[in-house]
């Protein structure tokens, strides 16, 4: 399983990360590597997260994307065209607040 989570900057994609990762039991114990905003738990679950002006992960395919509410609302349609782009079946899921 692989999850990105995007938010409009790297301060808001890191909050809605962590909250992202607290609310999931399963996904609390694992590595955290900061350097590469990434999260392996250690069931082999990943979780990554970028800010929406990142846009550093083109060509990976996620099994969930999350938006932040902040970054959904600054979003241009090109935006959505590549969040749809990144996941494996197209859909994507407003982050829970």
């Amino acid at each position: 399983m692989k999850v990105l989570i995007i938010g409009y900057t790297q301060r808001n994609a890191y909050a809605e990360f962590k909250e992202y990762v607290q609310n999931r039991r399963r996904f609390t114990n694992g590595q955290y590597i900061e350097s590469k905003q990434r999260f392996v738990s250690e069931s082999g679950a990943v979780i990554e997260y970028i800010s929406l002006r990142q846009r550093s992960k083109d060509g990976r395919q996620y099994s969930e994307v999350h938006v932040s509410s902040l970054a959904l609302k600054h979003m241009e349609p090109w935006h959505l065209r590549w969040v749809q782009s990144l996941t494996v079946s197209g859909g994507v899921r407003r982050a829970e607040s």
